[in-house]
């Protein structure tokens, strides 16, 4: 008897569903070889979308989303700015426990946007997790992202910032040629400079983030790291560089990937810092992964999963952390039980047990939505903390 094969795709990926395990060299590339899932979605992401736009630029924006009437826009939207959260929040969140910071320096001149798409647009719409009263009302209940949602968090930068920026290796006039440029809402022109992108791929999603090559702090402190796209990995961080590091000569592979994708050829100038699949190795040591524009100042401290995995609400409908940190800064390793549960003593076996009370409810590791949510139950509404910035 013949047997038919299905195939499926997954956020761009095509996977053999009826085929056994051992047929399979890959059964889950996405944990099994993340460095190469994240190549494909940084090309997806960033394929041509018309005019000067990469397709993420033609996703929703928190300023699409968090508002009372959320639409996805049907052409590509200016980008709405804002400064970048962790390095702000991280250091207020230092200053209360009691810690001295020296000020941040002048001039880093980072603004950040988050985008996605219409699956992950439509899942918060269509839940009511956009407003205050919607997170009221499924406070307790289990949130779940569908397979196909993406988020994306980019950072950008005046263009004429960026040849004091690199070190002097790359000139003004040469920027649009090395650096993806795009206009934002203040009509001035922006370089891209670094990128997260987030896939609900498996269930705690994938994480990757990516950085020019010619930014200076790219591999400081925890390294670069790309198994398939990068000729030299790891590259060790190197406290002389000061200036940048050797360029992340691609590999064959990841050549022809780019080749053959319908995307912009500046984008071949990016380069995969690392990925995550998990909250400690196997020999439980706490994973880091962060970037030297997103998370500026706290990369040593950074886990884009543990962070991500204290995305929360309580019962008002108000986010429980700022950006996952308390007075002693970000947490790194596994979720811990006691920020979703108050209990005595030890935490019990399994939810629903007695002496186990919810005080969060997970935002499913996507912080827009404790951060952002329109309070509707104020007359009027306030504009969401994420708006017109």
């Amino acid at each position: 008897m013949r047997r038919s094969t299905s195939i499926t795709l997954v956020c761009g990926l095509f996977l053999l569903s009826s085929l056994p395990a051992a047929a399979q060299s890959t059964p889950n590339p996405a944990m099994t070889t993340p460095d190469q899932v994240a190549w494909q979605f940084f090309i997806q992401v960033n394929s041509r979308a018309g005019g000067s736009n990469a397709l993420f630029e033609t996703w929703a924006s928190d300023t699409d989303t968090f508002k009372p009437t959320p639409q996805f826009p049907t052409t590509a939207t200016p980008m709405a700015l804002r400064e970048p959260v962790v390095p702000a929040l991280g250091r207020q969140a230092l200053q209360r426990g009691g810690r001295l910071l020296p000020a941040i320096p002048p001039g880093r001149g980072f603004l950040e946007e988050s985008r996605r798409n219409k699956e992950s647009f439509d899942f918060i719409v269509q839940n009511n997790l956009f407003k205050v009263s919607g997170l009221r009302a499924a406070f307790g209940k289990t949130i779940v992202f569908p397979v196909a949602a993406m988020e994306v968090k980019a950072n950008w930068k005046l263009v004429t910032e960026i040849p004091g920026f690199s070190g002097g290796r790359v000139t003004l006039a040469d920027v649009p040629n090395v650096y993806h440029v795009n206009t934002g809402s203040d009509g001035k022109q922006y370089a891209f400079v670094s990128m997260h992108i987030i896939s609900k791929a498996v269930p705690n999603w994938t994480w990757a983030t990516f950085e020019h090559k010619f930014n200076p702090a790219r591999c400081d402190i925890i390294g670069c790291r790309d198994s398939f796209g990068a000729q030299t990995s790891p590259v060790l961080p190197d406290s002389s560089a000061e200036q940048g590091y050797p360029d992340c000569v691609k590999t064959a592979p990841l050549n022809a990937m780019l080749a053959a994708a319908n995307i912009d050829p500046v984008f071949s100038n990016y380069c995969l810092k690392g990925s995550q699949t998990d909250f400690t190795d196997d020999t439980g040591l706490d994973i880091r992964l962060g970037n030297s524009v997103t998370e500026d100042g706290f990369v040593p401290q950074s886990s884009c999963i543990t962070c991500h995995g204290r995305a929360a609400w309580d019962n008002t409908g108000s986010a429980t952390t700022q950006a996952g940190f308390d007075d002693n800064g970000a947490p790194l390793g596994p979720i811990q039980p006691n920020w979703y549960f108050s209990f005595a003593g030890q935490p019990p076996i399994f939810e629903g047990m007695p002496g186990l009370t919810q005080v969060a409810t997970s935002a499913d590791f996507v912080w827009s939505i404790p951060f952002c949510a329109i309070d509707d139950t104020q007359n009027p509404i306030p504009p969401s903390s994420c708006a017109g910035k």
